[in-house]
């Protein structure tokens, strides 16, 4: 992302890694809360607002890589624990400590990069501060971007015949919740079907042996057609009342991700 033909530059720092992302969006910042008091009747004074707290909120869009696919999922896996995120604007340059993920979406359609939305939200310890001053130049390095092929998804085994689409969503409040939607062409091969799936696999990236596993997906309702001129296209939701497991298998690294 760039402004005034400069690169802009946001970082998730954990653990003492610092982890540059491709942004395409973020809205990350310090909003206050409280409440207002009416102005008096037939008075000049003017409606007053009274602050009770601030908090950390917004939210980064960034595209998932070879390099930083395991982090973002580790972030996942570890949603309790606090995280920093250091934002060069180019016109300010901004630290927001102690932060917490509180929702995510991953989604795709076939042949475009994915797309991960992180939701934030602050901690009772999270505060926002400038860079320190030896803070180093945090500089995102071109990665391998991973792109969804919709021909590749396996239903209990069954490659489906194409899923162009899919949006996967996460909340983390008492509990973990998770839920998948589907977007297909009607295809009597696969579809229709409100049948539970025991096992659904996504390939993120088949070089690099990374996919994402989502088990016992219960459909929520029925299938709904969108209207298009030259097919018949439909989408239904799924509960993952499950686990979700990411899997790196390849030369360099072995990873397995249960969330």
């Amino acid at each position: 992302m760039k402004i005034q033909g400069r690169d802009c530059t946001l970082t998730v720092a954990k653990d003492g890694d610092f982890i540059p992302l491709p942004y395409s969006e973020e809205t990350v910042r310090t909003a206050s809360k409280g409440y207002s008091l009416p102005c008096v009747i037939g008075g000049r004074n003017r409606e007053k607002r009274i602050e009770t707290k601030k908090e950390i909120t917004g939210c980064f869009v960034t595209r998932l890589e070879a390099l930083n696919v395991s982090a973002l999922f580790l972030l996942l896996f570890y949603n309790d624990q606090a995280f920093d995120i250091y934002t060069d604007r180019v016109f300010e340059k901004k630290a927001y400590k102690n932060v917490l993920v509180r929702s995510f979406e991953l989604r795709a359609t076939n042949g475009d990069a994915f797309k991960f939305r992180f939701d934030l939200r602050g901690s009772e310890d999270s505060y926002e501060d400038s860079w320190p001053g030896n803070m180093p130049a945090l500089s995102w390095e071109r990665g391998r971007t991973y792109h969804y092929n919709g021909h590749n998804v396996t239903a209990d085994l069954k490659v489906l015949p194409l899923i162009y689409k899919f949006e996967l969503t996460g909340e983390y409040t008492n509990d973990s919740k998770y839920q998948i939607t589907l977007y297909f062409p009607m295809s009597t091969e696969f579809y229709p079907s409100n049948k539970k799936i025991d096992r659904l696999t996504i390939p993120l990236d088949v070089n690099d042996g990374v996919s994402l596993e989502l088990y016992d997906l219960e459909p929520l309702d029925d299938l709904c057609d969108i209207n298009c001129a030259d097919t018949v296209l439909c989408f239904q939701k799924f509960n993952v009342t499950s686990i979700m497991v990411l899997n790196i298998r390849n030369e360099k690294e072995k990873l397995e991700v249960v969330l």
